[in-house]
């Protein structure tokens, strides 16, 4: 749902040439443009506890939330019904800051320091956790993504060094392609993996063979890594001034995104439509609808907020079409992005 309201200089009669002559010059210096204000098309708050982390599963039927006193809970969204909640003194350690679904819905991981722990969604069991480590002794994990099935997790490392769980059989492999704290991490298909870092460096490459099949170089750290494999097109950026779109079938940049401040951060994102267009989320909560072709702006609005600090910790579509997001205030709004697109 849009509403939207025009902003501009009005004009009396009676003004005189040279206010005319000003008001002229301050529209072409500010621009006399639509403001759209977006509103969710649904939107509810599950919980007003303080929120470590949360995730949505890929159809957004299901949200989990780690909180601060390291119990963990899944909710049924559609049913706003809380399905499991788990303590602290049943999951593995206390430090867990990382959580993700299987795309099929069937598990879900939690990654503390040096483990994750792997949970039945069917049963609500606990089914066990896998213990790591990175080369360096002191690293911790930073980032994670779990497989379609939920029979392994790629797991980045504050060292650089990204393991590959195997949970049926126990082992780890790793791959060192960075050299600092990543970032992202996480699969493209089935058989190749994606990374990014503090160390200004991307990387996608093959799983079995280890070999690097696009490498990015940029100015400072990698906020935010998108792929669409689908589409085949992926969104990366980092914390200066490159906001690149990449066709992964041809390795080429097809678009940057364009705007007017100097400096913009994003964390998250979403392609829609086939990679036509972009949905983008700040480091705090601002939302933005972009055309991937061109990098242009089509709208920019704000999540729901009950605290300062509120972020979106999980974007993805519904079973309608609708954009949702998550926020750490516990809040799921929807949107529907397409009234945004057939409104230009």
């Amino acid at each position: 749902m849009i509403e939207r309201k025009t902003n501009g200089c009005f004009l009396s009669p009676l003004a005189s040439p040279l206010f005319y002559l000003l008001c002229t010059v301050l529209l072409a210096l500010s621009g006399c443009t639509e403001e759209t204000r977006v509103l969710p098309v649904h939107e509810f708050r599950f919980t007003q506890e303080p929120v470590r982390n949360a995730a949505l599963s890929d159809d957004a039927r299901l949200a989990a939330f780690i909180f601060d006193d390291s119990s963990v809970s899944v909710w049924d969204v559609d049913e706003k019904r809380e399905r499991y909640k788990w303590h602290s003194d049943v999951l593995d350690e206390e430090s867990l800051h990382l959580i993700t679904f299987s795309k099929d819905k069937a598990w879900l991981a939690l990654t503390g320091y040096w483990s994750t722990t792997l949970i039945n969604l069917q049963s609500g069991d606990v089914v066990g956790s896998w213990h790591f480590s990175g080369k360096d002794p002191g690293a911790t994990a930073s980032s994670t993504s779990l497989s379609h099935h939920g029979d392994s997790a790629l797991v980045g490392m504050t060292d650089g060094t990204v393991l590959l769980l195997n949970f049926d059989n126990g082992t780890a492999l790793q791959y060192q392609h960075n050299t600092m704290k990543v970032l992202h991490v996480g699969y493209f298909s089935n058989d190749y993996a994606f990374s990014g870092g503090i160390d200004k460096r991307w990387f996608l490459w093959d799983l079995d063979k280890n070999d690097v099949l696009l490498e990015r170089q940029y100015r400072s750290r990698v906020t935010a890594s998108v792929l669409d494999n689908r589409a085949q097109r992926a969104f990366i950026s980092d914390a200066l001034n490159s906001h690149e779109i990449i066709d992964l079938a041809t390795h080429e940049v097809m678009s940057e995104l364009q705007f007017m401040e100097r400096f913009r951060f994003f964390r998250k994102g979403l392609f829609l439509e086939n990679g036509d267009y972009l949905m983008t989320t700040s480091p705090k909560s601002v939302v933005t609808l972009w055309h991937a072709i061109s990098g242009e702006e089509i709208a920019s609005w704000e999540i729901k907020r009950y605290s300062s600090e509120a972020t979106t910790h999980a974007i993805t579509l519904n079973k309608d079409g609708d954009v949702v997001t998550l926020s750490s205030d516990g809040v799921l709004q929807s949107w529907d992005y397409r009234a945004l697109v057939t409104s230009l």
